[in-house]
Formats: structure tokens, sequence, C-alpha cells
């Protein structure tokens, strides 16, 4: 491996294990210390990478940003002839993305932190929006897709919808899948989408298959 690929693959592991950290413990008790040591390195390896606290919020929004094209694709492979299906699909992507994947639950947990400013985060919450946004619009302009309000209002309302249910899934007692569902299928109904029930019913089939 030359020495670029392997600095790169060290940057990429040390993300890994700082996002768990930010997960685990939150962002203001994480430590770059105890992340480096998971991963058998020193402070000064991880700080050549992340010099500060701010760097590595910076790296790991700009990470969880990347994922934004690749679940759009997905969506719109899943359900090629209907838009708002796909719309719903990616909603589904992104919520897997923060069950799955430690770098995309972090970003979410720190775009939702008020410690950090709301402008160095904001790129994930431009992201999701973009990725709503182009399978709903074409759900109004190419299948007539009767909303109530503007696109953009409907996307916000989305982004919304769904960043709450990100911040509620960990209170299981309270919020689960099948509330989840009636949510979305009521935030559907909400925005004018009709047969909304039979939407998301199509939706959770191919995120099952």
């Amino acid at each position: 491996m030359n020495p670029g690929a392997a600095a790169d693959a060290t940057r990429a592991k040390l993300l890994v294990a700082a996002a768990e950290e930010i997960v685990a413990r939150g962002y203001t008790a994480a430590s770059l210390s105890r992340t480096a040591e998971r991963i058998g390195l020193t402070k000064g390896a991880f700080s050549r990478h992340f010099p500060t606290k701010d760097d590595l919020v910076e790296a790991i929004i700009a990470e969880a940003v990347r994922r934004g094209p690749g679940i759009l694709r997905a969506a719109q492979d899943a359900f090629p002839a209907s838009s708002i299906r796909a719309c719903i699909f990616a909603i589904g992507g992104i919520s897997a993305a923060w069950r799955t994947d430690p770098v995309f639950a972090a970003a979410v947990l720190l775009a939702q932190d008020p410690a950090i400013d709301a402008r160095r985060v904001l790129p994930l919450r431009r992201m999701v929006a973009d990725v709503l946004r182009a399978p709903l619009t074409a759900a109004v302009r190419e299948e007539g897709c009767p909303l109530v309000c503007p696109v953009e209002e409907a996307v916000q309302f989305l982004v919304v919808l769904l960043t709450g249910f990100l911040s509620s899934a960990r209170f299981t007692e309270d919020f689960g899948p099948q509330r989840e569902l009636l949510f979305v299928q009521a935030a559907l109904t909400g925005i004018g989408i009709p047969d909304s029930g039979e939407v998301v019913a199509d939706v959770i089939r191919r995120l099952g298959a």
C-alpha cells in the first residue's frame, strides 16, 4: 500500500472510531485520546488527521453528506416508475443509514446538538432535503401528484418528520416501527398524497425484500 493510501485508510478508521465514540458518549463527552487508544494509536497520530474536535465534526458531516447520492440512486432504482414511492424509500434509506452506519448516526447526533453551531451541520440537513426533493418534484411534475403545498414546503416538512423519527427512535417504549409507519402515512396524507397506506405498504415490502 502506498503512503497516501495508507494515510487515507488510517483516516477512515479514525473517523469511524470517533463516530462510534460520539454515538456512545455524545459530542461533549467524546474523547479524542480514548478514540485513538481504541484502535491502537496515540492522540498525536489522531491529531495529525483531525487537529481539533471542530475538524472532526466537519469530517463526519462531510462523510455523511457523501452518502446522499447513493441513497437517492437506491430509491430511484427501487421504484423507477413511481417517484412518490422512491421518495418514501429514500426516507427508509436515511433511517437505515442512521441505524447501521456509525458515521451517519454521529452526524445526525451532531446536527441535533445545540452546542454545535447550526451552520456547521447545515450541509447534512441540506443533503437530506436534496435526496427527498428530487423524487418529490418528479412526483408532482411527471405524475401529477396533488400536493396541498409547494414542493419545497413539503420537502422541509418531511425533513422535520424524519429528524423527529431519528431522535425518537431510542425511546423504544413510546416509539416503535408500527407508530413510525402510522406517522409516515399521516404525513403523506397531510401533504396531499392519495392512497398513502398503499404507498407505504409497497415501500415496506421492497425494503424488506
